[in-house]
């Protein structure tokens, strides 16, 4: 039980539950913010052409009340002088100087809507303080005083002079009476009384030389409708004071003492929203977006208690609101994809390629994020294929392609023009850091057709694009990470867990489905965590995964292996390199740290100049040089760095197992784990395996009994089969060849390179026997499969013999 507790999972799980419980007790009004708050992003561009000359330009520019809030604004008028001058009327916003440079103004605003009820019995007053009372006259466009209104208002007052009834008398006639129409410029009470047809301007003038004939003091209040779109069209409504109240009317669009929460105020009375100095070609246009934020995002009233609000301290450094909620969401998604990666066992293009991708399709929208990321990754496959037939080499190969994407994407902004949403630039993000890379390995499977395993990681990076996408957009994450950022405790507890969880993943379950109810399968988790990191020092995987220097080693030791006919590790010797293999007939190319046989090239044949494959594909000596300068530049290294091509003997199959297909070079995998040899197959290749022994390649698996070296079984892209698929020999019941020695040879290479857990391949040359081909600190699963039985257990007994 104590062992049991002393793990890291426990501590941080303690730790994060202790500082959750006190923040709930000490600040429990924290777990009410936890929601969304409906905001709009305002942005006003306003352009002209200065003519070189200086420029007055004013406009309205929204301010804080008691129904709306601005929450954070942003200016940019390049070297105009701009000063702020609020008065009663408003907030006008003036830049003075000399530019051509647009004005953009940017805020995010709150607003909610208002609703009066007003006492039908309420009387009209007779009496006002003496502020009110301009509230009262007439203006050049608000013709109190004339006959006409006074005509009109006899026509349509209602029975009982009461405030209530007299609203809204004059608000039905305004709204129903009156026609909407487009705005065309300043409309008067009498023009829109007469043509019973105006713009909002013109019914709400009406509505108030109406409510101040009947002595109700109202005003005009002039701003823009908060509605997602691009437009050049403000609003205006009208406010009469009740009770110490002004209550909002709107004639145009039906609202009776409401306001809803769309509507933002810029000012107040018959102003003009913009006036500048004449003949400079002004233009102005509104883009408004409406989004749901998380509150706390936005609002750090901390209350000055023991815990604080993570959002504020990010909002300090100058990280705007959305960008923070993806940061601090960053620990929870990663732990997504640790999950999915680790217990689902769901292939992705890289580990933390959906993270980054779905992080952009935030500012893009998903659909949007989703297509540009397929179009550039198609976009970069393309050119990866085009770039590839004119053998670049690999890094100027994906400086050429980054190039491209981004070419594609300053057309793509060209063609869509200034009316770009600004979100789109992150997309370029795509080409810049991760598509290109992304392509190199979605080149490699096809060109390899593995097919299968394209779709699946295909598929499997989309969903977790998705997965992604949803947390990092999830509004209650946000503002649960932004006020309880102690959660990341519980983060990284569970995080912890799954990296020490050694059971079996959900893909693992469908991939050794014949083995499972025998509850012995070994899975990856368990390989690795239990065997590779306990077994194997870090140093020895190195050695492993250097076949150059592996064989040095083996070698000392007496351990039999190919012999390396020369080396190049610069392209400097390259060409010398390259003129030697004229003089072989036959020969292998490898890469030094190269992986399931990703990069080695089998030459079978030197025809006057030409070099023929397993395959029958010929090759000059230049396309061989552009193969070598692929692996010095690391293209099929395991950790992608630069690495070594070396050449080996085309080794001559042993007549015992060429007999079954001779198509190229089978091997024997022995997998022991401390000096216990645990499972054994044969590797036979196929035509689809291209002649690689490989099972990821399409090469057949052929179990072989530990004691009699005897094959029984055969495994080929999951199923079981008793001739192989090309040449229809029978396949079971082969006795490999030197099976004893070959075993000693296996163990005698765990004691050259003591690894506790080790995979060793082993070929039979016809002339020289048995020899070692390389070995693996990382031996691969699917021999379970094959031998069609797990070995968790013989594993186990191996480890705690020790």
């Amino acid at each position: 039980m104590l062992k049991k507790l002393n793990r890291p999972s426990v501590w941080f799980t303690l730790l994060g539950l202790a500082l959750l419980g006190l923040h709930f007790w000490l600040q429990p009004t924290h777990v009410k913010q936890l929601g969304a708050e409906l905001l709009h992003r305002y942005s006003l561009t306003m352009s002209f052409d200065a003519a070189n000359e200086d420029i007055v330009n004013r406009t309205y520019l929204p301010l804080t009340n008691d129904r709306q809030e601005v929450i954070n604004e942003s200016l940019q008028s390049g070297t105009l002088e701009f000063t702020n001058d609020e008065s009663l009327v408003g907030r006008q916003g003036i830049w003075t100087g000399f530019s051509t440079t647009p004005i953009r103004y940017n805020a995010i605003i709150s607003s909610r809507e208002q609703k009066y009820d007003i006492d039908p019995e309420l009387d009209i007053p007779t009496d006002y303080p003496p502020h009110l009372k301009r509230w009262l006259e007439a203006t050049d466009v608000i013709q109190v005083n004339d006959p006409r209104i006074l005509e009109l208002w006899m026509n349509i007052q209602p029975k009982e002079r009461k405030l209530l009834a007299t609203l809204r008398a004059i608000h039905d006639y305004t709204y129903k009476e009156i026609e909407g129409a487009p705005f065309k410029g300043t409309t008067d009470a009498i023009t829109t009384m007469v043509l019973k047809r105006a713009s909002c301007n013109g019914k709400s003038r009406l509505f108030v030389a109406l409510a101040r004939l009947n002595g109700i003091p109202t005003r005009l209040v002039g701003g823009v409708i908060l509605e997602t779109s691009k437009k050049k069209t403000s609003h205006q409504w009208v406010e009469a004071y009740v009770q110490g109240h002004w209550v909002p009317f709107d004639p145009l669009n039906d609202y009776f003492a409401h306001i809803p929460h769309h509507y933002l105020e810029l000012y107040i009375d018959d102003q003009a929203l913009f006036s500048h100095t004449r003949n400079i070609n002004f233009d102005y246009i509104f883009d408004i977006k409406r989004e749901h934020i998380a509150a706390p995002l936005l609002r750090f009233d901390n209350d000055e208690g023991a815990f604080f609000n993570a959002a504020s301290l990010l909002a300090k450094l100058g990280i705007e609101n959305k960008t923070a909620g993806i940061f601090l969401l960053f620990p929870f998604v990663a732990l997504l994809i640790s999950f999915a990666r680790n217990v689902l066992g769901i292939k992705t293009f890289g580990i933390f390629m959906p993270m980054l991708v779905s992080a952009a399709c935030v500012y893009t929208g998903f659909w949007m994020g989703l297509i540009g990321f397929i179009g550039v990754l198609l976009t970069a496959w393309l050119g990866q294929l085009y770039f590839d037939k004119h053998k670049l080499l690999k890094i100027p190969r994906l400086a050429a392609i980054i190039t491209l994407n981004t070419i594609l994407f300053i057309g793509i902004f060209m063609a869509l023009g200034e009316q770009t949403p600004l979100q789109m630039g992150m997309m370029t993000l795509f080409p810049v850091v991760i598509i290109s890379f992304i392509a190199e390995r979605l080149s490699n499977m096809s060109q390899d057709n593995n097919w299968y395993e394209l779709f699946i990681t295909s598929m499997g990076s989309i969903a977790m694009i998705a997965v992604c996408y949803l947390a990092f957009s999830s509004i209650t994450l946000q503002s649960f990470f932004a006020l309880f950022p102690e959660t990341l405790l519980l983060v990284m507890a569970a995080q912890i867990f799954i990296g020490q969880w050694t059971g079996l993943r959900i893909s693992e379950h469908l991939r050794f489905k014949g083995i499972n109810k025998q509850k012995n399968t070994l899975g990856i988790n368990q390989r690795n965590r239990e065997y590779v990191y306990r077994l194997n020092e870090r140093k020895l995987l190195q050695l492993a995964i250097d076949k150059i220097e592996t064989k040095k080693v083996l070698l000392q030791q007496g351990v039999p292996v190919p012999q390396t006919l020369d080396m190049c590790d610069s392209f400097r010797n390259l060409d010398e390199f390259v003129e030697h293999l004229r003089d072989f007939n036959s020969f292998v190319v490898k890469p030094n740290r190269g992986s399931q046989g990703n990069g080695i090239l089998v030459i079978v044949k030197n025809d006057d100049g030409t070099f023929v494959t397993t395959s029958g594909k010929r090759l000059s000596l230049l396309d061989i040089r552009y193969h070598v300068s692929e692996i010095i530049t690391g293209n099929f290294a395991q950790d992608g760095q630069p690495d070594t091509a070396y050449i080996e003997p085309l080794l001559v199959e042993h007549h015992g197992i060429a007999k079954i297909a001779n198509l190229g070079l089978s091997d024997i995998r022995v997998i022991l784990c401390n000096q216990k040899i645990i499972s054994c197959m044969l590797r036979v290749p196929t035509k689809l395996s291209d002649g690689k022994a490989n099972l990821h390649q399409g090469a057949i698996g052929l179990s072989v009994d530990t004691e009699t070296g005897i094959t029984t079984k055969c495994s080929f892209k999951g199923k079981e089969l008793k001739a192989h698929p090309d040449t229809g020999f029978d396949i079971i019941g082969i006795q490999v060849p030197f099976w004893n020695k070959i075993k000693q040879i296996a163990e005698n290479s765990q004691k050259a390179i003591p690894l506790g857990y080790i995979g060793v391949d082993i070929c039979i040359d016809e002339k020289l026997g048995p020899m070692v081909l390389e070995v693996n600190g990382r031996p691969g699963l699917e021999i379970q499969n094959v031998q069609n039985k797990g070995f968790s257990g013989e594993m186990e007994t191996a480890r705690d013999n020790t």
